[in-house]
């Protein structure tokens, strides 16, 4: 695929949140009874665990701006259900914690790079309350054969330093066993925020402990959001973003400080469901460097790696490390995008805790043919890096973004003015 150069100008409702939209699925499929969601995300992470929750009982009618979703579920049955998840790591892990609550036995499966995706630290915690969970690959990895109606309740270690998915997991598995989980976090705790996201469908779905049916209204994704945010401030454009919360908890919200940091001029109009977010960028070759930990906040690092990679001093990017462990190698992913960029880049610091340095006044623009690596964040900051690089720069597999934004190229080609 041709990417162009070029400014972005105009107006953009921002999808559904991804993260929001799988909770509020497995919340809604858990409820006895009929629970509308509104504004959710329709890509291959929540078709996934959609196609996973019908056949675990639930009903699910997508309509074009409202699901429709019927629980609770029922199980496996007397057969053994395999589940395949492909490379949808959210899914994999709700439901590592969800299938032992539930009747039946089950193989947990996914892709060659969801293979390699940690699950230990969940497998052992979900082991201490009786889950019969036994690898049929490497410890700690998937495939997995669980045995259902096996998890009992009550106090519940897991390591909260590898993943928050694990946290978000046992949390929406609470309600389904008598007296419940006590979730105790081990370690230093990552993106508490994706927590707080959790909790906050719980509140909805579960507010006395037991699921029930509820109406739930999914808010703007600030991951989606990052790039139309970086891409108008480096080409010096103007957006203005529908859809998303003033207030949002979501951890990707800390982009929006980035970005003013950067040089954007960020300002809201209007208020509650209708407020616009409108970015005004300085000017092309404008954006100043910035000093960020986006340990918590890992799904901005790539499109903040992008905005940094011609920046009028040297930017670094801290809490890197984890990175490593998404749906590709994305400190790998992300020198690779800037060095075939013509930026000069580098990773400095200890192995288990290295920060990315972006020398932004050393590079020097040029073409440059891009690889997706099979992740959707790694295309969509690549059509960030186009936009001020020389014309026909190009990128391997666009396709990848249907995982969180099928959309994305159509809204970027609306956007985007000829430069």
């Amino acid at each position: 695929m041709r990417l162009s150069r070029g400014r972005l100008a105009g107006e953009l409702r921002v999808p559904g949140s991804k993260s929001v939209t799988n909770r509020a699925l497995v919340a809604a499929a858990l409820a006895p009874g009929r629970s509308e969601i509104v504004a959710p995300l329709d890509s291959d992470d929540t078709r996934v665990l959609s196609s996973a929750l019908v056949r675990l009982g639930a009903t699910i009618e997508a309509g074009r701006t409202t699901w429709k979703v019927a629980g609770p579920l029922s199980g496996s049955g007397r057969e053994e259900a395999v589940i395949d998840v492909g490379p949808a790591g959210t899914p994999a892990r709700f439901l590592l914690a969800l299938l032992p609550a539930l009747p039946g036995r089950f193989v947990l499966d996914g892709s060659a790079r969801m293979r390699e995706r940690p699950m230990g630290p969940l497998v052992e915690a979900l082991r201490a309350r009786g889950a019969r969970i036994e690898t049929l690959g490497l410890e700690g990895f998937l495939p997995l054969r669980i045995e259902g109606g096996t998890l009992t309740g009550g106090e519940i270690p897991v390591r909260a330093d590898v993943s928050s998915q694990f946290v978000s997991a046992l949390l929406l598995a609470s309600p389904l066993v008598a007296g419940g989980l006590r979730v105790r976090t081990e370690g230093r705790r990552v993106s508490d925020a994706y927590v707080e996201l959790t909790r906050r469908v719980l509140t909805a779905f579960a507010p006395e402990g037991a699921y029930r049916p509820a109406r739930f209204v999914v808010p703007g994704d600030d991951s989606a959001a990052c790039f139309p945010i970086a891409g108008a401030l480096v080409s010096g454009g103007c957006v203005r973003l529908e859809g998303l919360d003033p207030d949002s908890p979501q951890p990707d919200a800390a982009f929006r400080r980035w970005a003013v940091e950067a040089g954007a001029g960020l300002r809201w109009e209007g208020k509650g469901e209708g407020a616009v977010l409108v970015v005004q960028g300085r000017g092309a070759g404008f954006v100043e460097a910035v000093d960020a930990d986006v340990d918590s906040a890992p799904d901005a690092a790539l499109p903040l790696a992008a905005l940094q990679a011609f920046s009028r001093g040297t930017s670094r990017l801290h809490g890197v490390s984890r990175l490593r462990a998404k749906e590709s190698d994305r400190l790998g992913a992300a020198l690779d995008l800037l060095e075939r960029s013509g930026a000069v880049c580098r990773v400095e610091g200890p192995e288990a805790d290295p920060s990315l340095v972006i020398d932004g006044p050393a590079g020097s623009p040029r073409r440059a043919d891009f690889a997706a690596a099979d992740d959707h964040r790694v295309a969509m900051a690549a059509a960030v890096l186009a936009l001020t690089l020389p014309e026909g720069c190009t990128l391997d597999s666009p396709g990848v973004v249907s995982k969180s934004y099928p959309r994305f190229w159509d809204d970027w080609a609306a956007l985007l003015l000829p430069g």
